[in-house]
C-alpha cells in the first residue's frame, strides 16, 4: 500500500504523525510526505519527503495572513461568545492556503504523480483532501489532539479549491483521533489511537544529557510555551518563575525555543533554560508541567500522568485545550500573574488531580496502537 501524508508545515501538526508513519513502514507499506518547513521533520524520522514549498513554515503563513488579511487573523484572537472556534480557524486556514497557490498545486501534483492508495492529511489541510478526491482514493485526517474539523465544514470553507479541480469530498473518509475519549468524546467516523510521544531526534548536548539521565533530588517542574510563536504573556510567566523560584522547594526546567533570556538577568540556581528538549524524555523526570495549553504539550503531560498548570493565554485555540484539560480534572487554568510556588505545590499535591492524571495515563495506554490503525487503513484502501 502506498500512503501519501500531506502535512501543514508546523511542528505541532507533524510530530503526532510520526508513530503512524513508523507503523506503516514496519508493516511493509510505502510512505511519502508532502509538506515544507517543519513538516519535513518526518524525513528525520525515516520517511521519504517532498518539499512542496521551500522555505515556507506555519509561522510564515500566519504572518502573511496577518499582513494581507488582518481581519481574518484578528478573528483567531476573538473570544466572543457563540463564535464556533472550528469555523473561525477553518476559515483562517482556508484564507492562508489561498495565499499559497504554489504549495497547494505542488501537493496535488505530487499526489497525481505518486498515485497513493490512501491520503493521510493533517487537520484543516484541504489540499490533501482535494488530491484524494481527484484520485478517487480514501482521505484520512490525522488529528493532533483536541481539534477535529469535519470534512463537510472544510469542503464548504474551501469550496473554491474543490470547484477549481472539479471534485467534491473524497468518497471514503475517516479521522484518527489521539485525544483520550474521557477528555473529549470521540465522534462518529473517528478512529481512536493512543498518543505516542515524539519530539525530534539528534545528538544531545552534554548538559542536556546529564539533565535527562539524572533523577532530581527535588520535584522538577517543566515550563514550556511550545514550538510556535510565543504569546506576549510569556514574559509574565518567566518573570514569575524567576522571581519565585528561590522560594520554591523545586527545580524548574524552562524550554523556550527562539526566546532571548538575557533581559531577565541571571537565572536562580534552581532554574535551567534550554531552547529545545526532547519533551517526552524531560517529562519522564518531572512532577508537574506549566504550559501554554498546546495540544501536543497537553497530551505529553497526560501520557506521563502529570498535573498541569496552564496560563490563561488568549486566542489560537488554546482556551479550547485548556478547558478540556481542566474539565477532566487534570490541572488548572490560572492567570499568568498567579503562577508561583503556592499554586504549583497545591496543584501537584492535589489528590483529585493526581488521580485523574493517573486514570488518563492508563486510558492512553489502553487505546489502539498505531499498528492497529494500519490495519484499518488497509481495509479502507481495499474497499
Amino acid at each position: 500500500m502506498r500512503v501519501l501524508m500531506t502535512i501543514t508545515p508546523g511542528t505541532g501538526h507533524t510530530y503526532p504523525m510520526v508513530p503512524l508513519s513508523w507503523a506503516l513502514q514496519s508493516a511493509g507499506h510505502e510512505v511519502l510526505v508532502a509538506s515544507s518547513g517543519p513538516g519535513l521533520a518526518l524525513g528525520e524520522a525515516g520517511a521519504r519527503v517532498v518539499d512542496v514549498a521551500p522555505g515556507l513554515s506555519l509561522d510564515r503563513m500566519v504572518g502573511e495572513l496577518a499582513r494581507k488579511h488582518p481581519e481574518v487573523a484578528a478573528k483567531l484572537l476573538q473570544e466572543a461568545s457563540g463564535v464556533p472556534y472550528l469555523e473561525v480557524v477553518g476559515g483562517a486556514v482556508a484564507a492562508a492556503l489561498r495565499l499559497q497557490p504554489d504549495m497547494v498545486g505542488a501537493v496535488i501534483r505530487t499526489a497525481e504523480e505518486w498515485r497513493p492508495d490512501v491520503v493521510v492529511h493533517s487537520p484543516l489541510f484541504t489540499p490533501g483532501m482535494v488530491a484524494a478526491a481527484k484520485l478517487g482514493v480514501p482521505a484520512v485526517q490525522h488529528g493532533f489532539g483536541f481539534v477535529n474539523p469535519s470534512a463537510e465544514m472544510m469542503g464548504e470553507l474551501h469550496k473554491d479549491l474543490f470547484d477549481a479541480h472539479g471534485v467534491s469530498l473524497p468518497r471514503a473518509r475517516a479521522t484518527i483521533d489521539i485525544t483520550p475519549p474521557s477528555v473529549l468524546p470521540t465522534g462518529e467516523g473517528m478512529w481512536p489511537m493512543g498518543y505516542v510521544p515524539y519530539n525530534g531526534g539528534g545528538p544531545l548536548p552534554k548538559p542536556l544529557y546529564e539533565l535527562l539521565t539524572t533523577r532530581p533530588e527535588k520535584p522538577r517542574v517543566a515550563v514550556t510555551l511550545g514550538s510556535g510563536p510565543v504569546p506576549g504573556e510569556a514574559a509574565v510567566i518567566l518573570e514569575r518563575i524567576i522571581a519565585s523560584a528561590p522560594k520554591a522547594d523545586a527545580e524548574f526546567v524552562v524550554v523556550l525555543p527562539r526566546v532571548d533570556l538575557e533581559p531577565f538577568g541571571t537565572l536562580p540556581g534552581n532554574v535551567r533554560a534550554f531552547d529545545w528538549v526532547p519533551y517526552g524524555a524531560l517529562l519522564a523526570t518531572c512532577s508537574a508541567v506549566v504550559h501554554h495549553a498546546g495540544p501536543g504539550t497537553a497530551l505529553g503531560a497526560m501520557y506521563h500522568g502529570l498535573p498541569q498548570i496552564m496560563p490563561n493565554f488568549k486566542g489560537l485555540g488554546r482556551p479550547v485545550v485548556a478547558k478540556a484539560v481542566a474539565d477532566r480534572g487534570l490541572g488548572v487554568v490560572a492567570e499568568p500573574g498567579d503562577i508561583g510556588p503556592e499554586l504549583l505545590e497545591s496543584v501537584a499535591a492535589d489528590p483529585s488531580v493526581r488521580r485523574a492524571a493517573a486514570e488518563v495515563r492508563a486510558e492512553i495506554a489502553s487505546m489502539p496502537a498505531p499498528h492497529t490503525v494500519v490495519g484499518r487503513l488497509e481495509e479502507l484502501a481495499a474497499r
